[in-house]
């Protein structure tokens, strides 16, 4: 019984961290609703802001021509994006059809240095920084929303130099496996991200909506070249100093995979880059506290503590180790369902945030199976199965736009 209670109190330790740490954003975010702040409107300066919109692509040709008419479509002066396409290694016609739609294409051939990372830092060397304000970075799958630019460009007029925009999900109703990833990502965006910009903390980079001021592109480029580029790249510009605001009003979509299948390579991927990072994750922890960095700390403490996932797991096999100590300390048992309930109600308002549509609600039931099919992943991740391995996620046409 005393080996129990000690698993028990193992466990509780780093969900319960972080519970507190994700529900202090949640609750700031919620606040803040409540009290239905309204930011001013926006007034472009006489001449606006120069963007490069950047897209890697790696056999892209069924969605390519779609995130480049949508970035044409914004609501911000057409000729102040100017768009470019690094076909990467690429077997198809992507880079023909990224042309057809009005991009400027640059192919990359280099089977030794492959990956996002690589084609970005190439790029990027390839464009005249001097030419423009910012640049933006966009995965080859998503849909820019019609105000991501003029989101954008309030914050960098505000002093941002970087910035993530709101990552969103493109096909949310194709199947009751992205309705279930759907309540993910309003926890990420709004119930996180968006509390942690409202307290003033910086949040990590989530791989395309991306944006950085000029002087950034030019001091630091782009460094990562790991399965989680996006998240070594954040470390990579805290470890400089470089802070990254959220800004929820500068929207992405991203196309998602619509079952386990499909999706496991990407989680997979996600999964083992994020692990990767761990020992620089401490590293930066560590030295926020020496430095007194709250910023620092905070990412550090961001890439260490267990994803939604990992902790509602965890404390599931929690309820029968603490029920079996139950009968002499009742203490363990009753913070494991506290932290279910909570955990839980994150849930529900999520729902809420959403529109409560019932459709919704029955993708609850796929929730265990998911949650298996994630321990599974995250498990494998922990002993370094296929780490640093990077597979193509299959793609489908958006349905709700015609290239």
């Amino acid at each position: 019984m005393y080996v129990v209670l000690a698993i028990s109190i193992l466990l509780i330790i780093p969900v319960a961290l972080a519970v507190a740490y994700r529900a202090t954003f949640a609750f700031t975010y919620l606040a803040h609703l409540l009290l239905r702040r309204q930011r001013a409107s926006l007034l472009l300066p006489r001449g606006g802001l120069r963007f490069a919109a950047l897209i890697p692509a790696h056999d892209e040709e069924l969605l390519i021509g779609a995130v480049v008419d949508s970035i044409k479509a914004c609501h911000y002066p057409r000729d102040h994006i100017d768009i470019y396409v690094v076909a990467d290694n690429c077997s198809d016609t992507t880079a023909d059809r990224a042309r057809a739609h009005g991009a400027t294409v640059l192919e990359r051939r280099d089977t030794e240095s492959r990956g996002k990372g690589q084609a970005l830092a190439w790029l990027i060397a390839r464009v005249d920084p001097s030419r423009y304000s910012a640049f933006a970075i966009f995965d080859a799958d998503c849909l820019v929303d019609p105000d991501f630019f003029l989101g954008m460009t309030r914050e960098l007029l505000e002093g941002g130099r970087s910035l993530q925009g709101y990552y969103d999900i493109s096909n949310p109703d194709a199947s009751n496996f992205t309705r279930l990833l759907s309540v993910t990502y309003v926890m990420k965006n709004l119930l996180f991200n968006a509390g942690k910009r409202l307290a003033g903390m910086s949040v990590s980079l989530m791989g395309t909506g991306m944006v950085f001021a000029r002087e950034v592109i030019e001091r630091y480029g782009w460094t990562a070249s790991s399965v989680a580029e996006d998240l070594e790249q954040a470390v990579n510009l805290m470890e400089h100093g470089e802070t990254i605001r959220f800004v929820s009003d500068a929207r992405v979509r991203a196309q998602e995979s619509t079952d386990l299948r499909t999706g496991y390579t990407q989680r997979q991927r996600w999964a083992t880059g994020r692990r990767g990072l761990r020992k620089r994750a401490w590293r930066l922890a560590l030295s926020g506290m020496r430095s007194r960095s709250l910023a620092r700390f905070d990412l550090g403490c961001e890439l260490l503590l267990p994803s939604y996932s990992g902790q509602l797991n965890t404390t599931l096999l929690l309820l029968p180790l603490t029920w079996f100590v139950s009968a002499r300390w009742y203490a363990p048992l009753i913070v494991s369902l506290l932290l279910l309930a909570y955990q839980l109600l994150e849930v529900g308002v999520a729902y809420v945030l959403m529109g409560f549509r019932a459709r919704d609600l029955l993708s609850l039931t796929y929730a265990p199976v998911f949650l298996i099919w994630k321990g599974a992943i995250d498990t494998l991740a922990r002993f370094g199965v296929q780490r640093n391995a990077w597979i193509r996620t299959k793609r489908s046409r958006h349905l709700d736009r015609e290239e």
